[in-house]
């Protein structure tokens, strides 16, 4: 039976988690076709409304973490010109367009620190953690 992963394993892969989302925010358009238009609200939304996210305990920076909560502010606002935007509504109103800069600001950043292990604890991507006893 596999071993269940740390909470900082699973603070890792929700960062990872994040920064493919981001991706889909990049591509503006393309991106509400891909995954349509609720799991464009809400692909996002479910990764970043954590305890450790909004504490500022998770595996973000805290620039990357100022950054995902300005980019989740962007998705409240549009949600909120319309709650009930068609793909087609959504897309036409702009807002994917004034959504991916900041997105494409936020990939940018993750990318200098890098993509963290899914199977290995790291400090810093690229940096396992030491073993401590008992582990």
């Amino acid at each position: 039976m596999a071993e269940e992963p740390s909470e900082r394993l699973i603070e890792q892969r929700i960062r990872n988690r994040i920064y493919e989302i981001l991706e889909i925010l990049t591509d503006c358009d393309d991106g509400v076709d891909l995954v349509g238009i609720k799991g464009y609200f809400y692909l996002f939304e479910d990764f970043l409304h954590r305890p450790s996210i909004e504490a500022g305990t998770s595996a973000l920076s805290k620039d990357e973490r100022a950054i995902v909560l300005e980019i989740a502010e962007f998705l409240e606002a549009a949600s909120e010109t319309n709650p009930d935007f068609t793909k087609a509504e959504f897309i036409d109103s702009g807002w994917p367009g004034k959504i991916a800069p900041t997105a494409r600001e936020a990939r940018t950043l993750f990318l200098r620190r890098g993509l963290f292990s899914e199977k290995v604890e790291e400090l810093e991507p690229g940096q396992p953690a030491a073993i401590t006893a008992g582990r």
